[in-house]
């Protein structure tokens, strides 16, 4: 039986192949949109869950409470933390240190000399880190991290240091300071890992290369050394945090009350915004949403146009039944139509996910793989998926189409019944093109508010600035490559500094007005050099630039800090001392600055110092009058001479702002994505029914013709019927839309207004493609000859 019904589904399906091919289209796109959505999911959620102990690792965190209510939260923490905890607290197992550096590798191998920057997959760290963090060792062990000048790489940066021979016993010099001895190699870490490190330098050797660094300060605390515990059991993180006021009172004094430690779960590092995480928890939710909602589109199409097509179809189910058939046959039978054309899109959809997965892949940074057969849980989730759409696709059609009597579908009477139906079908495509209404709605804010971020005015220039680094910040070096490229004709100024402006920095502290006490508020500090104005086109708005220093003599504030401090003007802040407490120094305020973003736009403008401290130097800027590759190789040729042991590096200010947005542009392009993927599917769907409804209407549109109707007319008429639906939709979506639009806003210190104008724009763009997708199918029914219209049976 199972056989005869299978011909008849092949059978049927290609009688109707139009209706078919709409349908397997349809399904396929939507179902690969799914598989490809659950692959960046799954992603994200296994993300260091495949360490043993990940259920019991934390990474240990501070909220900084401040005087004036506002909360600052920190990932970093004090040097003394981590060994101070495993003494004090018996549940805590292993405490583990990492200070992420960037530092230049020399390698010497086979008679030739190499160098590498290093910057984003090197650390410092200590034992436990190897207890807390699985690596598979190839060869020596943790243990070499409780020893001065020992590192540990990864087999990938054997074979890139030492090609394919034996690496243990090696040596490599770092920053042309210390000698490094390799003294383990472990397997390369896995896709799944937000810790992508393959250099693991002694935590003892951080001392000798970094020796100004606060190790036994409580409160210095900085964003890039973290630290991470393993309690021996998840029910001691209550007990743990509970004594957190206890110790940071210990510690801290007075400002105990400031420090508010707790644990953050290793399992929300990557998705903890405020802590530094990748992505939020949120966009996972969207993502899966999103999925779910253009498996739906497609469903809706399919029950749209199989509906449409049962009463077609009910001169056959009479005779089936008439013929001893019983309703669940004829249930089952429909089913197994819908499977059929459901496993055939299924493999097309994931021809289609494999084909674009590299495509995506560079798109969002991340590696989506699609491959069922090597995959099991992809796998899984195919097989449910297929379940899925053959129920929910076919059931509902299966159902009606059964349920028909028999002796009025040979009569062919139950055409007169079909009110319901068509309620039924204008439902779900008002449903699909809500849906599509709400994404490019979205989508199109997301673009503006991204562009917005772009080209908003930061208040300083970021055009034609050339950013180098400084491995060293000895007066020499400095004077002579200050000399050399301000030789050079194309450089117009530069600047020695920490970090960059609107560049993100947690440098800061409390600080002291003239007499009066502490302020309850944080300022924001930037050790900067006198031309860091004028190669940034930073605005003074009174007084004048500090003179020459290498420490903090005289500094600059800017408005923002005016206001903080209660002064009327910028002017009464003028030739007034300051100090400034994370310099532990006093200066006097000789300018004050127009406000400039310190930071990304996700915070708004904070009080903000910039004074001399060339210890503190880590950069220099170079502003150009214009660039291309000679001007690059001669400010390398200049830098190399100065710092010979290092590797030269650049990159071009507006570049590095631009990548603060990256969260931006990659939900711009998902929202994109999918935004044409659910209109695509709806309009399939609403082609499908445009065809269905003008063969059911070729004889009225004859009869018109011949009455005297335009073929204008005749269109106009078809598609106002659809038209009809989708301005429903607009109606019903637009508080949906605005809801999510705000949501999405209320991220960012600087947005721009949810303005009519996107409704306006999203309507637009549904109903003109909407408009087009049906207009196609009226123009070419209103031109047929009416005589064959009315011929047509």
């Amino acid at each position: 039986m199972i056989g005869s019904y299978l011909k008849f589904a092949i059978r049927s399906l290609a009688k109707h192949r139009i209706y078919a091919g709409i349908n397997l289209i349809g399904l396929a796109i939507g179902m690969a949109g799914a598989i490809v959505i659950f692959q960046l999911a799954k992603y994200h959620l296994s993300v260091d869950r495949y360490h043993n102990n990940a259920d019991r690792t934390y990474r240990v965190v501070v909220d900084l409470h401040l005087e004036d209510g506002s909360v600052e939260q920190e990932r970093g923490s004090a040097f003394v933390l981590h060994e101070t905890l495993k003494k004090e607290f018996s549940f805590v197992r292993d405490a583990a240190y990492v200070a992420h550096k960037e530092l230049t590798i020399r390698v010497d191998n086979d008679g030739t000399s190499r160098k590498f920057l290093e910057k984003d997959h090197l650390v410092f760290t200590n034992v436990d880190f190897f207890q807390i963090f699985d690596y598979k060792w190839i060869s020596g062990s943790g243990s070499a991290m409780a020893v001065p000048n020992q590192v540990v790489v990864t087999e990938r940066y054997a074979r890139k240091y030492f090609g394919s021979g034996n690496a243990m016993g090696k040596v490599i010099r770092a920053d042309n300071r210390e000698n490094l001895v390799i003294a383990g190699v472990v397997a390369d870490y896995p896709e799944q890992t937000d810790f992508r490190q393959d250099i693991f330098i002694s935590l003892p050797t951080l001392k000798k290369i970094v020796p100004e660094y606060g190790y036994e300060d409580w409160g210095w605390i900085d964003g890039s050394r973290e630290t991470f515990v393993t309690l021996r059991s998840p029910e001691d993180k209550p007990a743990f945090e509970a004594q957190m006021p206890a110790f940071a009172s210990k510690y801290y004094g007075r400002d105990g009350k400031v420090f508010h430690y707790h644990l953050q779960d290793l399992s929300d590092v990557h998705f903890n915004i405020a802590y530094g995480g990748k992505i939020k928890y949120s966009t996972i939710t969207v993502l899966a949403t999103v999925g779910m909602l253009l498996i739906l589109i497609a469903c809706f199409n399919f029950i749209n146009l199989s509906t449409a097509q049962a009463f077609k179809r009910s001169k056959e189910v009479g005779v089936r039944k008439v013929m001893g058939v019983s309703q669940a046959q004829v249930f089952w039978l429909f089913i197994q139509e819908t499977a059929l054309l459901t496993f055939a899109a299924s493999a097309i959809s994931l021809l289609l996910a494999w084909l674009f997965a590299p495509m995506l892949s560079q798109w969002l940074s991340v590696n989506v793989r699609v491959d069922a057969f090597s995959d099991p849980q992809l796998l899984a989730f195919c097989a449910a998926l297929f379940v899925f759409v053959v129920m929910l696709a076919g059931g509902y059609p299966a159902f009606v189409i059964s349920r028909f009597n028999p002796v009025k579908a040979i009569k062919g009477l139950l055409k007169e019944n079909n009110r319901s139906f068509f309620s039924v079908r204008k439902g779900l495509v008002v449903t699909q093109f809500s849906i599509s209404f709400v994404l490019i709605a979205v989508s199109t804010l997301i673009i503006l508010q991204s562009q917005f971020l772009k080209n908003k005015d930061l208040g300083m220039n970021k055009d034609l600035i050339l950013h180098l680094n400084l491995p060293e910040t000895e007066t020499s070096k400095l004077t002579a490559l200050r000399n050399e490229l301000s030789a050079l004709p194309e450089v117009t100024d530069l600047s020695f500094f920490r970090s960059a402006p609107s560049v993100q920095v947690s440098g800061g502290g409390t600080i002291k007005f003239e007499n009066r006490d502490w302020e309850k508020f944080v300022a924001r500090s930037r050790a900067a050099d006198e031309h860091f104005v004028t190669t940034y086109g930073l605005k003074l708005v009174a007084g004048r630039v500090p003179a020459h220093s290498d420490t903090l003599n005289e500094l600059l504030i800017n408005r923002k800090l005016v206001r903080a401090l209660g002064l009327k003007s910028p002017e009464a802040a003028l030739n007034r001392r300051l100090h400034v407490g994370d310099a532990g120094k006093t200066g006097t305020i000789v300018g004050v600055l127009s406000d400039f973003n310190n930071g990304d736009l996700y915070t708004g403008i904070e009080p903000t110092i910039v004074f001399a401290d060339q210890s503190r130097y880590r950069r220099a800027g170079v502003k150009l009058s214009r660039v291309n590759a000679s001007t690059i190789s001669r400010i390398g040729a200049v830098w190399q001479k100065q710092f010979s042991e290092n590797v030269f590096e650049y990159s071009f200010y507006d570049e590095e702002l631009a990548k603060f947005y990256q969260r931006e542009e990659l939900a711009t392009r998902l929202t994109t994505t999918f935004a044409l993927l659910s209109v695509c599917l709806s309009c399939l769907g609403l082609f499908g029914l445009a065809i269905f409804a003008i063969e059911q209407r070729t004889k009225e549109i004859g009869v018109r013709k011949v009455l005297g109707a335009s073929v204008a007319g005749i269109t106009t008429m078809l598609s106002m019927d659809f038209l009809k639906l989708v301005l429903v939709a607009i109606v019903i979506a637009s508080p949906v839309a605005w809801y999510f639009m705000h949501r999405w806003l209320q991220d960012f210190a600087y947005r721009i207004e949810i303005h009519w104008g996107i409704f306006v724009w999203a309507g637009f763009l549904a109903v003109g493609i909407a408009m087009l997708t049906v207009s196609f199918q009226s123009i070419k029914a209103a031109l047929v000859n009416p005589v064959k219209s009315l011929k047509r049976e």
